[in-house]
């Protein structure tokens, strides 16, 4: 064999062993637990600062405002369980009709197991106290009023809303795991990088997993006051590209159901949009949007602490 063809065999190998290395790396930090995100899959689109959807009804009455992005079949339920779809959308606004006017919650049948055999509801063995995980996917999201910015990367407001809630659980005997992981910046990959926090928080096996969020709508969609105590309100987010959506609604309906008996007006509504916000990991994972980013952070963590209390009936009651 002449010097030209090795030559030749060894710039082969070079470029196969540089290929197999490439693939190695690359399947190496996309773990099977991730996944590429596209229009359909684990994140939400939102709109920039000071940019929101308004929702009408098809005679021009206000359903509701967000800073998430609404698209067509997405599904709304308010306030007083009224549920609507989406059925056009132009620009920063949209037209939904009424599909439901009163919408079961509480009332409707949760099948116990999932078809794989599994319970839906992670249950709390006899003796053992629960345990639920906290952690944030946006961890800049900030209030303007209080900080002067909406947004402040891996040290945002959310956290201490956060606090709020992990301290009014841990009160009432519930262990909290509230992570302060960041997963910065604030784009369409922050879901990927919180979908890593959130498989590890599950190996806890804890009995539900909270994403607390932060909306962009106006402050007047969200101030609200609670036994006369200034506060904001919740929207509860559940995606609808998550094939087990069924089983994280009927959880979503379950604490509006609490809420709505112990503190009247406190959950604006449930959000149905486009992703699954990592919600197909876990039966009980949720999204809650607390508060808005032209609010002050006083009002996000007082209404922490009453979605603190009504997650404390909900885990006993199960």
């Amino acid at each position: 064999m002449n010097d030209i063809n090795k030559k030749y065999i060894w710039i082969f190998f070079v470029i196969l062993i540089t290929i197999l290395v490439a693939s190695y790396v690359f399947n190496s930090m996309r773990s099977p637990e991730q996944k590429p995100y596209g229009t359909e899959t684990g994140f939400a689109h939102e709109t920039g600062p000071g940019q929101f959807f308004t929702v009408r009804d098809q005679d021009g009455f206000t359903l509701f405002q967000t800073g998430l992005s609404v698209h067509v079949n997405d599904r709304y339920i308010n306030e007083n369980n009224v549920e609507y779809i989406i059925i056009k959308v132009d620009g920063m606004n949209a037209t939904a009709n009424i599909i439901q006017k009163k919408a079961s919650l509480i009332s409707e049948p949760i099948l116990k197991t999932t078809l794989a055999g599994q319970a839906l509801f992670p249950t709390i063995p006899r003796g053992k106290s629960s345990h639920v995980v906290v952690y944030h996917t946006h961890t800049d999201e900030s209030f303007i009023p209080t900080s002067g910015q909406a947004s402040k990367p891996g040290n945002g407001d959310i956290f201490a809303v956060g606090d709020a809630l992990t301290t009014t659980l841990r009160k009432a005997g519930v262990s909290v795991t509230h992570s302060r992981a960041a997963h910065d910046p604030h784009d369409i990959n922050a879901y990927s990088r919180s979908r890593r926090t959130l498989t590890q928080l599950l190996k806890e096996q804890p009995d539900a997993a909270f994403d607390i969020h932060r909306d962009s709508a106006p402050a007047s969609e969200y101030y609200t006051t609670i036994n006369g105590v200034d506060s904001s309100r919740i929207m509860i987010v559940v995606g609808m590209s998550n094939p087990n959506i069924r089983t994280n609604l009927a959880y979503a309906k379950q604490i509006k159901d609490r809420a709505d008996e112990l503190y009247p007006g406190l959950i604006r509504g449930i959000f149905m949009g486009r992703g699954d916000y990592n919600q197909d990991l876990y039966p009980t994972a949720m999204l809650f949007e607390v508060g808005t980013d032209s609010i002050s952070l006083d009002l996000a963590e007082n209404a922490a602490r009453c979605l603190g209390d009504v997650l404390v009936k909900e885990l006993g009651v199960r």
